[in-house]
């Protein structure tokens, strides 16, 4: 081999090994990505199930077995909350879930917190919380992952009805 035909030789290897780099380095960010994108994914879902699970139960504790004729009926702002005795998950009505704190091992992904609050909110404004009774309830939800630097935040809105 001549030496025309060693660099070229030299050169090969070092482009060869730079697109191996590349490739690995490519592949490792990608891991990353789709890592976050599942720990996204279940924080996304927690926040939602825990959302449906609130609005499937009574508005107000005052609810759970009878209509109420005005807001009047409903429990008062300051009293939101579990009532004494009632403990997650056996909640019976949408303000028990204010205050709550859960710890949730998802096996391979991450653990996550999960936090909620409930408020009244205003009628003309459901961004803004009421200290007054009102047919509306907000409840609020973060999640947030112990190796994730982001949280999930997600609130809705649940309304008091009733057929007469």
């Amino acid at each position: 081999m001549n030496t025309g035909q060693m660099l070229l030789t030299i050169g090969a290897v070092i482009l060869l090994g730079m697109t191996v780099i590349t490739v690995n380095s490519t592949f490792s960010q990608h891991g990353m990505v789709l890592e976050k994108t599942e720990v996204g994914v279940y924080a996304t879902s927690l926040a939602t199930s825990l959302i449906q699970e609130a609005t499937g139960r009574a508005f107000d504790e005052n609810t759970v077995d009878t209509v109420a004729n005005s807001t009047t009926d409903f429990t008062l702002p300051g009293n939101i909350g579990p009532e004494t005795g009632e403990v997650y998950p056996a909640f019976d009505d949408f303000d028990d879930y204010d205050g709550l704190v859960r710890t949730v091992d998802v096996q391979g992904t991450d653990i996550f917190t999960v936090w909620s609050t409930v408020r009244y909110v205003a009628d003309n404004n459901p961004n803004s919380t009421s200290t007054n009774r009102t047919y509306h309830k907000r409840i609020d939800i973060a999640v947030a992952g112990s190796s994730s630097a982001d949280t999930i935040r997600m609130s809705s809105i649940y309304s008091y009805w009733s057929f007469r």
